[in-house]
């Protein structure tokens, strides 16, 4: 969810999952899955800074936190004998 806030000033949290498509106008335009067009007062770029890390939030809830990262992992200077 993000944090958003219509042309009234009135703040809204919308769910990323449901957003079709953004549409940059004199006003910004979020159309919805459902059909429905949301006029936002956030910049274009606000708006699509808080959906990626709203998408990276989720990516990284999703792993295993005891799981290091593959460019993590300790590399060997020298071949095993």
């Amino acid at each position: 969810m993000i944090r958003l806030f219509l042309l009234d000033g009135t703040e809204i949290l919308l769910n990323v999952d449901q957003i079709s498509q953004v549409e940059s106008t004199p006003a910004l335009i979020i159309t919805l899955l459902s059909g429905e067009k949301i006029k936002i007062k956030n910049s274009e770029a606000d708006v699509v800074t808080k959906i990626r890390a709203a998408q990276r939030g989720r990516y990284e809830e999703s792993r295993d936190p005891n799981e290091m990262p593959v460019s993590r992992k300790p590399r060997r200077k020298y071949p095993q004998r």
